[in-house]
């Protein structure tokens, strides 16, 4: 089984809001690579795993906390491409990494809608200055 150097990214799925119908790509990175300085956030599927562990999230290299004590939405884990449960329970597990637990909990939906649900199955990679882009224009349409 092959797998990607960490320093690279496979398809992206950021966050693009000129051309939201048009996602993913990525915004806060270069040719889809993150720079070094930046939190990242990868998805990756893995088909061979057994059915809660085919979707493989990672910040910096490391596994995501699913953050069950925030939201119990998907026993089955995480998952991207629609809005249903797992994808909710990976908007509520970035965004709780990326923020806090308050802000986690008022707009995992809104996120989910906005980028989970748009992210490839294939992979994707996010970064915080996404996740930053993301949240100054939420806020700025609140």
């Amino acid at each position: 089984m092959s797998r990607e150097k960490p320093d690279q990214a496979v398809e992206t799925g950021g966050l693009d809001r000129e051309n939201s119908h048009n996602r993913p790509s990525i915004a806060g990175s270069r040719d889809g690579v993150a720079t070094a300085e930046q939190t990242v956030y990868r998805g990756r599927r893995d088909p061979a795993a057994p059915v809660s562990e085919e979707l493989e999230v990672t910040v910096d290299g490391e596994p995501l906390a699913k953050r069950y004590d925030l939201l119990s939405a998907s026993p089955s884990g995480f998952e991207t491409g629609y809005n249903g449960s797992g994808p909710a329970q990976l908007a509520i597990a970035i965004l709780a990494h990326a923020y806090d637990d308050e802000f986690a909990r008022e707009w995992y939906q809104q996120f989910k809608r906005d980028v989970v649900a748009t992210l490839p199955e294939s992979g994707w990679t996010l970064t915080k200055s996404d996740l930053d882009e993301w949240r100054q224009e939420v806020i700025a349409d609140a």
